[in-house]
């Protein structure tokens, strides 16, 4: 099969981002030119800066604020430049198909695509398809699913259940190598935290007030916690005035070595995070994001409490005390959280990106003839 041309629009989050790392490398694999397109947000740049042999561009756009938003003003502006760049990138790259994770970022691509009758996919990660699934599910060639659940009013051969890539560099590592990497005890019991590429407040907050329950337990129990930027000071303070042993960062690069670690998730329930808690067969406690668009987080993470893989918790109702005694409940039990993870990962899907390179050359071997 000759090289073709892939234009990836994929970035704003790393729940779009990393599934869109995850083709493109499989991609190059074949033989492929795929180029990413990127937001300007300061995680895309995190994200792709060690993937040098990806290539990438950023277009300079942003969400939709709402019709009566002060900041609709400023999205106008940033439209008509993206739309500017967009049209530049299409071009000189000579896209021949365009595979959009959603978000924002994906919206111009897939208008421009479509004006080209090029062959269009989109993937919808979550359980409730998005604003740009919404806008552009009719005019795809295929829409993907990253969870079977999500309803989009489409005959079923034109959607196709694939799962959610997951990054090739996300392999499980020996307990005792991992634990040499990061400076913490294999016998601990080893709880994980982090709220997504971003990070999380709540549950931030929610961490911290907890920390004076477990000081009994303190030569037992050791932390991960991904904060985020906005909260990494504190928490590393508060951290350290317990004394408990620790990692604390803003965001990480080494997500394979702390999930290897991990005997609990607790974290938000963005459908890439679900993804890689199922890939490691973990059990979790999972807080959804409270505005998140559609509340889309909560019907994901329902997704697996409906398997029995994960407890879920509304935010505005956590106590510390009621999710100590979840936590204590999972790590008291052996059996539990054996269960658990082996629900979780019975819904991994691991031939994902595989299936979705193969519905890529599929398309494009339509095309040709």
């Amino acid at each position: 099969m000759k090289p073709f041309h892939i234009l990836i629009p994929c970035g704003g989050t790393g729940g779009h981002l990393f599934p869109g790392i995850a083709v493109a490398e499989k991609l190059i694999e074949k033989g492929h030119h795929p180029l990413l397109i990127l937001s300007d947000k300061t995680v895309d740049r995190e994200a792709i800066k060690n993937k040098k042999n990806i290539a990438w561009d950023s277009l300079p756009v942003a969400g939709w604020p709402g019709l009566f938003s002060s900041k609709i003003i400023s999205f106008s502006i940033k439209l008509f430049d993206g739309y500017k760049k967009c049209r530049s990138i299409f071009l000189s790259f000579k896209p021949d198909l365009i595979l959009a994770f959603g978000g924002f970022i994906s919206a111009l691509p897939l208008f421009m695509g479509a004006k080209r009758k090029l062959p269009l996919l989109v993937h919808e990660a979550n359980a409730v398809p998005g604003l740009v699934t919404q806008l552009f599910f009719k005019r795809a060639d295929f829409v993907l699913l990253g969870m079977e659940e999500c309803e989009i009013p489409l005959t079923p051969d034109k959607k196709i259940f694939t799962g959610i890539p997951i990054r090739k560099e996300l392999c499980r590592l020996p307990r005792n190598e991992a634990c040499q990497r990061t400076g913490l005890e294999p016998s601990r019991k080893t709880l994980f935290i982090f709220g997504g590429s971003q990070g999380a407040s709540g549950i931030n907050r929610l961490m911290l007030q907890l920390l004076p329950l477990w000081i009994e337990q303190k030569e037992t129990i050791q932390f991960i916690h991904l904060t985020g930027p906005n909260d990494y000071e504190d928490c590393l303070k508060a951290y350290s005035s317990y004394g408990y042993r620790v990692v604390v960062e803003p965001f990480s690069h080494r997500m394979n070595l702390y999930y290897s670690l991990a005997d609990l998730v607790i974290s938000r329930a963005g459908a890439m995070t679900l993804t890689e808690i199922c890939a490691f067969g973990l059990p979790s406690i999972l807080i959804p994001y409270p505005y998140a668009a559609h509340d889309h987080q909560t019907k994901n993470a329902r997704v697996l409490a409906k398997e029995k893989a994960a407890f879920v918790f509304e935010e505005s109702k956590t106590t510390p005390q009621s999710l100590k005694e979840a936590i204590d409940l999972i790590l008291n039990s052996s059996q539990l959280a054996k269960e658990m993870g082996a629900a979780a990962h019975a819904l991994f899907k691991a031939d994902a990106t595989d299936k979705i390179v193969e519905i890529i050359e599929r398309c494009l071997l339509k095309k040709e003839n």
